[in-house]
């Protein structure tokens, strides 16, 4: 599934954003940390349960960050491509 640029225009989600971004530049910040914040969730899973667990030493750490890489990684990975390509959207015109 590729995105490209009819798609991202006929969104729905993806033009009133825009619409609501090209009213002023407070408006582009607020939907830019929007997207920002949502992309992250993954992240912020991650540091809650490195919080709860609390691993000491080198091998539980390195555990933590392996299972977390395995389980949630390529979700952040493919949420991180979508925050930048929109980012990138409301940022620029004429995309």
């Amino acid at each position: 599934m590729f995105i490209n640029k009819e798609s991202l225009k006929r969104n729905k989600f993806v033009q009133s954003l825009k619409k609501f971004s090209n009213s002023n530049f407070v408006a582009k910040i607020l939907v830019g940390l929007f997207i920002w914040s949502i992309a992250l969730i993954p992240f912020y899973i991650y540091l809650l349960f490195r919080w709860l667990i609390d691993p000491m030493g080198f091998w539980q750490e390195f555990a933590l960050i392996f299972g977390f890489a395995v389980v949630i990684g390529w979700i952040q990975g493919i949420l991180l491509f979508l925050a930048i390509a929109l980012t990138l959207f409301l940022i620029f015109e004429d995309l």
